[in-house]
């Protein structure tokens, strides 16, 4: 076994060990394995990035982006899809957070500025009309994003199709995904 693939299976593990801390409550024991991940290994996390091609474009965001000429209006549609997902019943999962929530953010505004629901608002904000909204991630959607998408598609009544670095999940307009929750 290459040292290459020994790293990234002690980085998946780690990642995995943490996000279960994560999951459980135990967010100091969380936090103590991502930093000997880091301080060991030596390696950042993978940053994710969302691709998407509203117009025949392709417009590329990472989680927090603000580099879109058209940042503050794809915040407000963020925005507008919060209130939707509070009003029908999502919760946001603090057990996707993989770091520590700086003093002017919240457990809210960290999960709304993944990449893939930055990708939606555009979708949303360039293609009223009913399209498919079609987006591709580079690593695998959390499951916040992923309940957050299965009430958005409904609501709004598009469906939604993202590739992640896993499989394709269709959220069709009954708010049902093909994964069948297996993400």
């Amino acid at each position: 076994m290459s040292r290459s693939s020994t790293s990234k299976g002690l980085i998946a593990g780690s990642v995995l060990l943490c996000n279960t801390y994560s999951s459980v409550g135990e967010d100091e024991q969380a936090k103590e394995v991502r930093l000997k991940q880091l301080h060991q290994i030596g390696k950042n996390k993978i940053v994710g990035i969302t691709w998407t091609a509203p117009k025949g474009e392709v417009v590329r965001f990472k989680a927090h982006d603000n580099s879109h000429p058209q940042s503050k209006e794809i915040y407000v549609e963020v925005a507008r899809m919060s209130v939707e997902l509070k009003e029908n019943g999502h919760q946001y999962d603090s057990r996707w957070i993989t770091r520590e929530i700086n003093d002017d953010e919240n457990i809210e505004s960290i999960l709304c500025s993944h990449s893939e629901k930055l990708a939606i608002a555009l979708n949303f904000i360039q293609q009223p009309i009913q399209n498919v909204i079609q987006v591709t991630k580079n690593l695998r959607i959390c499951g916040d994003c992923h309940s957050a998408i299965e009430l958005i598609a409904k609501l709004r009544q598009r469906p939604i199709i993202i590739r992640d670095a896993n499989r394709f999940h269709h959220f069709d307009t009954s708010g049902q995904c093909s994964c069948q929750e297996h993400f």
